[in-house]
């Protein structure tokens, strides 16, 4: 009967890697999948607008601002400089950049609660993790807003045990070894006994 030899810790901490990766990848498809890009903004009324997805159109108020972050980048083909905007709102958040379409609405819409341009403002009493709830794009359906929300939990928790297996993986490896090493430096030579001595004195006279 043939016996089947355990696993060793590199082939268990593999395989958990490789699950690890897989999951991750096919958490990724399945958010770039449910997100929802914004189409166009429409400015409707003082301090109203419609913001129009692939989902359908969706009424912001400047009210609905909660947080704007602004950073700057260089495009790839002209280096010229582009604004990237993230609104969150109560209802998802709004992602433009300067070279859309549509924003200057989206543009009047910041500038409705934000007159000075800051990198980042925010509404009194309102933090970057009061805003986490609102993590999901304008129009997302209701039914798959906690189901993205497990998704990008999944990806934490598989970076953690992932990055975790690997360093198990790695360094008790490399200590190991180190200590094998020392240990060889240090293993004491066996005492000779008299006879030895004896032994390698008559062996000296006979070469002579």
């Amino acid at each position: 009967m043939r016996q089947h030899k355990p696993l060793s810790r590199e082939r268990i901490a593999g395989i958990i890697i490789y699950f690890c990766l897989a999951l991750m990848i096919l958490s990724i498809i399945l958010i770039k999948v449910m997100d929802v890009r914004v189409v166009n903004v429409e400015a409707v009324d003082r301090g109203l607008y419609t913001v129009i997805t692939q989902n359908g159109p969706v009424n912001v108020t400047s009210d609905d601002v909660l947080r704007i972050e602004r950073t700057y980048t260089k495009a790839a083909i002209s280096g010229s400089t582009v604004e990237l905007d993230k609104i969150y709102t109560k209802k998802g958040f709004i992602y433009a950049a300067s070279t859309d379409s549509f924003y200057e609405p989206t543009s009047q819409l910041i500038n409705s609660v934000d007159f000075l341009g800051l990198a980042t403002w925010e509404r009194d009493n309102v933090t970057w993790q009061s805003v986490q709830p609102y993590g999901y794009a304008i129009g997302t359906p209701a039914n798959h807003i906690s189901f993205l929300f497990f998704l990008l939990s999944l990806q934490y928790f598989l970076l953690s045990v992932g990055g975790l297996t690997l360093a198990v993986l790695i360094f008790p490896l490399r200590w190991k070894e180190v200590v094998e090493e020392d240990e060889e430096k240090i293993i004491p030579q066996p005492n000779k006994s008299n006879e030895d001595y004896l032994a390698e004195e008559q062996l000296s006279a006979v070469a002579k």
